[in-house]
């Protein structure tokens, strides 16, 4: 049985707001001009949002944002600002921990000041993730009053369901027109590159690393860094002077490879692209595969000594 709650002074509802700020900052991040800042923007998101509240006689009175603010791209001290500016208290979550760390401790601040605070009759969420369907039905059964805001292009159906109906704010609608660029399709490269000049790898090692990146990618015309790096110190192991990191640039130098930024949700991600002509990469290849492979004009492969 749903609670009944108080109001604020002369029927006005009173809200509180919850950002999921890293999400929020990525968002923005990538789709801002360059010399703009996802500060300033987030920051006429929620004056614009405090207005289309105080237009249905909803007051703002309790709000928190989550981030691992250090490891932002805007300066700490003027996100907070821009924040306070809003009576938006900045929540600190470091990056390092769980994924989930951010959407866990949003969660259980909604449902602490559900308990706690009972003036507090509507809540505004301002995430996308499907994670925060259980705080929605949470709040809906105690008779609370959801709101949930985000960019719809980017916004969890699931969580879009768990919502009443006409309780969803698009965000791009309380941006100026021209606030966004036309947005990067998944994927797309947003950094790319050019093998440097061709040279001998620097280290034996590289050669191992190589080898790694055959025996375990080399059916992969794009290799996801972050993995790599984490096959290369499995295979490899602690070798001074040589971590993962320093290996790959070793083999970017002398041509071998080189590395390309892609356009990701809700993070850009790098991926890693071998070239097949570099003597080096072609030795590796004839080791672990045998007689040397070479391509046809129709892109089959075929041993160098096969009839034609």
């Amino acid at each position: 049985m749903s609670e009944i709650v108080p109001e604020g002074p002369e029927g006005t509802r009173q809200a509180a707001v919850l950002v999921d700020y890293q999400n929020l900052h990525h968002y923005l991040k990538g789709r801002i001009g360059r010399d703009g800042s996802t500060a300033d923007l987030a920051g006429h998101l929620f004056k614009a949002l405090r207005d289309r509240l105080a237009a249905d006689d909803t007051r703002l009175v309790r709000g928190r944002a989550y981030a691992d603010f250090g490891g932002l791209d805007d300066h700490t001290r003027h996100v907070q600002r821009s924040l306070y500016l809003h009576a938006i208290e900045p929540v600190y979550v470091p990056a390092t921990m769980h994924r989930n760390t951010t959407d866990l401790q949003l969660a259980v601040d909604a449902i602490e000041m559900r308990d706690r605070h009972p003036e507090v009759t509507t809540f505004v969420l301002l995430a996308g993730d499907r994670d925060y369907a259980p705080v929605v039905t949470a709040l809906l059964a105690h008779g609370r009053r959801v709101m949930v805001v985000g960019f719809k292009e980017h916004l969890s159906p699931y969580l879009l369901e768990h919502t009443d109906a006409g309780e969803f704010i698009d965000a791009a609608e309380l941006l100026p027109a021209d606030a966004l660029v036309p947005e990067v399709e998944v994927g797309t490269a947003i950094q790319t590159t050019e093998f440097s000049a061709i040279q001998d790898p620097a280290y034996e090692i590289d050669y191992d690393a190589l080898e790694v990146v055959e025996k375990f990618f080399g059916q992969y015309e794009e290799i996801y860094l972050t993995p790599l790096l984490r096959r290369l110190s499995d295979e490899i192991g602690e070798v001074e002077g040589h971590d993962p990191k320093s290996l790959v640039a070793d083999l970017e130098e002398c041509g071998a490879v080189r590395l390309e930024r892609r356009k990701g949700m809700p993070y850009d991600y790098t991926v890693l692209l071998v070239n097949g002509e570099h003597p080096a990469v072609i030795e590796v290849r004839e080791e672990i595969h045998g007689a040397r492979v070479v391509a046809t004009d129709d892109g089959l492969p075929f041993d160098d000594d096969a009839e034609i």
